[in-house]
């Protein structure tokens, strides 16, 4: 029921109940990409050989980051000897991804951009590699894209 009350003119108005309008989705907040993370997309996107699209990889995980927790693209020493020359020699991109979003993310890597083997890793390899006991009874942790 709406209330008489005066205005600071000292007329009459009515007072507006608020009503809430819960939306039918759920409104989470966005995720935000840590400044590390940003830097290890930037190595992402400066890197390209053969199928390996680096800017075109590093670009759609920046508008996709809702699938995954973590990207890495780790060197070998093979890039100690070429980093001189400008070269980042890695060929396995590790994806660590967010519950539900496995499968579609080891599809897009095979499927839009060309990885030649994809492979999950899990369990106590998975719990050693992330240091962490809470992923040891699970299959499909860690995504693992290798480019020849």
């Amino acid at each position: 029921m709406a209330t008489q009350s005066k205005d600071e003119r000292g007329k009459r108005r009515r007072d507006v109940k608020m009503e809430f309008i819960i939306p039918s989705e759920p409104q989470l907040p966005e995720k935000r990409i840590s400044e590390s993370q940003e830097i290890q997309l930037d190595i992402i996107a400066r890197t390209n050989f053969n199928f390996f699209k680096g800017r075109e990889i590093a670009e759609w995980l920046r508008k996709n980051h809702k699938m995954w927790r973590a990207v890495l693209l780790p060197l070998n020493f093979i890039s100690l000897r070429d980093m001189d020359d400008g070269h980042w020699h890695a060929d396995t991109l590790y994806i660590y991804p967010e519950d539900g979003y496995q499968f579609a993310l080891e599809e897009i890597m095979r499927e839009q951009f060309h990885a030649d083997e994809t492979s999950w890793i899990g369990g106590s390899r998975a719990t050693q590699m992330l240091g962490t006991s809470e992923v040891a009874d699970k299959s499909y942790v860690i995504l693992e894209a290798w480019w020849d």
